[in-house]
Parts: structure tokens; C-alpha cells; sequence
């Protein structure tokens, strides 16, 4: 199922768990209106990049979540972040990108870049009501967060 131009149903239910990718992708179908906030904020990003993303993780059923360490509270089990790297472009350089065109972000809650255990990429959260402040945060150890703007 396409979720946007760009984005579809399988890429935002993406993960390295093979044993677990059935079971979330047909629970994913419970959050679809969510999902498509995300995939519609994962649009902007891509325009503002100027390039394609490449969806390391969307939705996680909370089994998932608990699989790969994420936190309890994870927006990603409501189907309302993602990660993503930028197909050649460094996460840095994107995430710099996001921050100076965050004028053009209006369905972007929250971009948090990460440098975990030797790999980075951004994660992303959508807004549900366009009111929400947006905020662009660093994270070393995926605990501790600094408030980039």
C-alpha cells in the first residue's frame, strides 16, 4: 500500500527482526491514518534534502519495540516516527539541511540526529495537530538528549 508519493505501507513497517515482520506489518494496519502523518512528513524531509531516504525504522508493534531496545514510550508503536538515512547525502549534512528550511517542515513534530553504538541517522517524529512546537535535538547514547535549536 502506497502511503504517499514516495513512501509506502512496507517501508515504514521495516525491520531487521525477519521473525517479527509479518505480525507488525499486518499490526501496522491499525495505524495507518498515523502512518500516513509520518509518511507526509517524511515528504517534506525528502524535498528539503533533495534527495531519496532510505526508512531504517517505522512502526513497531511493542514486541518489536521491546526487541530492539526502544523505550517505552516510543512514538514509533503508534505509527508517528521514523528513521531514516539519506540515500548518499551524510546525516549530518541533512540534518544541518532540516535545520536551516525548518520553515518548510509543517508536518515535522520532532528530528532528533543519532550517533549510537557507531551508527547514525535521523529520527523523525510527525505532528498530529499542526500547533505542535517543532524541535530538533542531538543524542549520543540514545538516553540523553540536547536541544540542537
Amino acid at each position: 500500500m502506497q502511503l504517499t508519493e514516495h513512501f509506502s505501507l512496507d517501508e515504514l513497517t521495516i525491520t531487521g527482526n525477519v521473525g517479527l515482520l509479518p505480525a507488525n506489518r499486518a499490526n501496522a494496519t491499525k495505524f495507518i491514518k498515523q502512518l500516513k502523518y509520518t509518511a507526509g512528513a517524511l515528504e517534506e524531509c525528502r524535498a528539503v534534502i533533495g534527495e531519496g531516504l532510505t526508512i531504517t525504522s517505522g512502526y513497531r508493534m511493542p514486541e518489536l519495540n521491546k526487541a530492539v531496545g526502544g523505550s517505552a514510550t516510543s512514538k514509533h508503536t503508534q505509527g508517528l516516527c521514523a528513521d531514516f538515512k539519506p540515500v548518499s547525502m551524510s546525516v549530518k549534512e541533512a540534518f544541518k539541511k532540516l535545520i536551516s528550511n525548518k520553515d518548510k517542515l509543517h508536518s515535522v513534530r520532532k528530528v532528533i540526529i543519532e550517533g549510537v553504538k557507531g551508527k547514525e541517522w535521523i529520527h523523525l517524529q510527525s505532528k498530529t495537530v499542526s500547533t505542535e512546537p517543532m524541535e530538533f535535538f542531538a543524542t549520543t547514547d540514545g538516553k540523553t538528549y540536547q536541544e540542537v535549536v
